[in-house]
């Protein structure tokens, strides 16, 4: 019996597929690429890199979901990049996490979008994508400081992806300074009970206490 068991649970452990976070990044200057980045470890990071002839970038740092506390899915932070020559260029910031544990139902996503220093002249707009789906888009940022917080639901199937995506648009020399996350939790089921159906079972059983009642007193 015991030899059954363990047979059992070593093809349950082979049948079973493990997810292991990983991390890309890809940025573009004008859509030309410049720099491309990986991860095979739940997190990035990237420091003190020039990206073509125009930008620096000083860091970034992202880490994925199994390096995060729950509902935390994917969190891209300290992203500080300056531009040292003058002209306008479209910097484009692609970071995305692959192999993440899904639940194969729909969630709550919340893409949490920061901008902590923008060069006047400058712009920025960040948005969020679940297995390549937008789920959130940010106005274009012209503020030296500036937040936003959007909510949308996605069916995070097993596994699945999360990309977060900077679109810079400078002039002249300067910098930015962002960040975006994204968390997911379980939309909450319905109640049950509610509805229509909840509704006419209580009559029913309002219609049969009542008979009960007067049977009793008769």
């Amino acid at each position: 019996m015991r030899q059954v068991l363990l047979v059992t649970l070593a093809a349950l452990a082979l049948s079973t597929p493990a997810f292991a976070d990983s991390i890309g990044l890809v940025a573009k200057v004008d859509g030309t690429t410049v720099a491309t980045d990986n991860s095979l470890i739940g997190t990035l990071n990237v420091a003190d890199q020039f990206w073509g002839l125009d930008f620096d970038l000083n860091s970034v740092t992202a880490n994925s979901q199994s390096l995060l506390t729950a509902p935390d899915v994917f969190k891209t932070q300290t992203l500080n990049i300056n531009q040292l020559t003058t002209g306008s260029h479209t910097l484009t910031i692609a970071i995305t996490a692959n192999d993440l544990a899904g639940t194969n139902a729909l969630d709550a996503i919340l893409s949490e979008f920061s901008v902590t220093g923008l060069t006047g002249g400058w712009t920025v707009e960040e948005q969020t994508f679940i297995n390549g789906v937008l789920q959130a888009s940010t106005p274009v940022f012209t503020a030296n400081s500036d937040d936003l917080d959007v909510s949308s639901v996605a069916d995070l199937t097993n596994p699945f992806s999360a990309e977060v995506l900077y679109t810079i648009v400078s002039n002249g020399k300067g910098s930015f300074n962002g960040g975006i996350d994204i968390q997911a939790s379980p939309v909450p089921g319905p109640v049950v009970g509610a509805g229509l159906p909840g509704l006419i079972a209580c009559c029913i059983g309002l219609v049969g206490l009542a008979r009960r009642r007067r049977n009793a007193t008769a």
